[in-house]
């Protein structure tokens, strides 16, 4: 019977403790509470393990889904202590005389399914000391503030790579208001690229249909000013329409305004066949200053200019003589096909990728312009109907017999 007794006891000892069935619905959010090593800690070298320590009892999932450091660290594998406690084993120790920043990423549920509303970040080091750089922001759309962005710092990339190809040095999130801080940032630092982006579907990552841009200017940290201040900076939604800026160029001799139109280039472009074309979004270009070139759609697109020579304020067909092509003599009395119309003068710019609501740059060359003959279609047949009814007239008026003539009096 003891031994009955010790066992009871033992089970009643690893029990958990659970609210009783019928009680009201868990709505508190988990938050996390200890972490080991501490917020701030430093001299760490040559550790590998992370313990972190939940206000609820969690879903025990793997870190992997939500636990990222800055610089990158691989995780071995995951341990849940009664679930609360998650220990985190490393693939190599922490590197030395390095600055981590451990993310804690939002979205995590507890046991009931109840999510945490935000990530959180805390810096640990493997040296002496935590920096105290900082970059600060504010995000907004529309006039109001981002409150669900992320923040995304990338040094400045070589010429051989795109921004986005370098490790993700730093992530932050704003705050209600839309502003957001990157800290513990090394002074001396820089210089640095900001990627912002509205996180609609908290992911921590942008998205096809999420507003994004990168900041327009790059930032420095130094030892005279420890603190940068990116400003303002306004999102705008992904299809709204960006615009060109072209800068002042050379005009091509003669006659006519220089007149410009843009092609969105989508993912089944097969390029472009000059042909007249009545119906585009033309603006007109003023070659001596900037000129604006308006409601582009957003993505790749590609740029003509052209030059209007018939002053119709379309891109159409003209005859030779008004392009300024002679008439080639010898091929006439040789009786060759010889053009008689031609396009307006056009060249064309390929690769602008324009962002939503943004301006973009650019700068268009000196030439040379294109003429490509053009063949103007026939003038229109008359209808069926039209010589049909003439005929009937014609029929008609044949068939009306002459009054007979008047009888001889007697």
């Amino acid at each position: 019977m003891a031994g009955v007794w010790a066992v009871a006891l033992l089970l009643n000892a690893c029990a958990v403790v659970e609210p009783p069935p019928g009680g009201p619905e868990d709505k508190v959010r988990p938050h996390l509470e200890f972490m080991i090593p501490d917020s701030a800690a430093t001299g760490l070298g040559g550790i590998s393990e992370l313990n972190l320590t939940f206000s609820e009892k969690m879903d025990r999932v793997d870190a992997v889904t939500w636990l990222h450091f800055f610089p990158d660290q691989r995780i071995r594998s995951t341990k849940w202590h009664g679930a609360t406690r998650a220990e985190i084993r490393l693939e190599e120790p922490l590197p030395p005389d390095t600055v981590i920043v451990v993310e804690v990423a939002g979205g995590m549920k507890d046991a009931h399914k109840v999510a945490n509303r935000r990530s959180r970040r805390y810096p640990i080091a493997t040296g002496d000391s935590i920096p105290g750089g900082r970059i600060s922001g504010v995000l907004v759309m529309a006039d109001s503030a981002v409150s669900n962005g992320v923040l995304e710092l990338f040094a400045v990339p070589p010429d051989t790579l795109e921004y986005f190809e370098q490790p993700l040095l730093r992530r932050t999130v704003t705050d209600r208001t839309g502003a957001y801080t990157f800290d513990w940032l090394p002074v001396p630092g820089g210089p640095y690229l900001v990627r912002a982006f509205a996180d609609d579907d908290g992911n921590l990552r942008p998205g096809d249909n999420e507003a994004q841009r990168l900041l327009p200017d790059t930032l420095r940290l130094d030892p005279s000013a420890a603190r940068a201040v990116a400003g303002v900076t306004t999102l705008y939604p992904p299809k709204t329409p960006g615009r060109l800026r072209l800068a002042p160029f050379a005009p091509r001799p003669g006659q006519g305004r220089s007149m410009a139109w843009t092609m969105h280039v989508g993912e089944e472009d097969t390029g472009w066949v000059p042909t007249p074309t009545p119906d585009a979004n033309f603006a007109r270009l003023t070659p001596d200053t900037t000129s604006t070139v308006r409601d582009v759609q957003p993505g790749s697109n590609r740029l003509v200019v052209f030059v209007d020579l018939d002053a119709d304020s379309t891109f159409s067909g003209v005859p030779a003589a008004l392009a300024g092509v002679a008439a080639d003599s010898a091929a006439l009395a040789r009786g060759d096909s010889v053009p008689t119309h031609f396009l307006e003068p056009w060249l064309m710019v390929e690769g602008i990728t324009v962002a939503p609501g943004l301006p973009t740059d650019v700068v268009v060359p000196d030439g040379p312009y294109s003429l490509t003959p053009w063949t103007p279609p026939p003038p229109p047949a008359l209808p069926d109907s039209l010589g049909a009814t003439d005929s009937t007239i014609a029929g008609r008026a044949d068939s009306l017999q002459s009054p007979p003539p008047p009888a001889d009096e007697e």
